[in-house]
């Protein structure tokens, strides 16, 4: 319940628009959280869309296939990751990285 209210909170906070709220959908597929009523819950419905718009993730196909993470957003989510990621301390920084993988 407390990761839950944190999760909410930090969702709050970010801009739907914004470039953490995007990456925040391409993490969350990639750490499989592919159902829309999960994602809808983690993620800016904008930022979803922002996502699936740039072909960065696939769409859900019917009841049994989630979303998707494209090559494309697979690159942007490594990229950033590699980037800015706990172990990159010269580009850390650490209210992006809670923002977009909550830990």
């Amino acid at each position: 319940m407390r990761e839950e209210c944190a999760a909410r909170h930090s969702l709050n906070e970010i801009p739907a628009q914004s470039e953490t709220a995007l990456l925040r959908v391409l993490w969350m597929i990639a750490q499989g959280m592919v159902w829309p009523w999960l994602l809808d819950s983690l993620c800016h419905r904008d930022a979803i869309r922002q996502a699936l718009e740039s072909h960065l993730i696939w769409p859900p196909v019917g009841e049994q296939l989630g979303y998707h993470i494209t090559d494309a957003g697979r690159r942007r989510i490594v990229d950033w990751y590699r980037e800015t990621g706990p172990d990159q301390d010269a580009h850390h920084d650490a209210r992006q990285w809670r923002a977009v993988t909550m830990r």
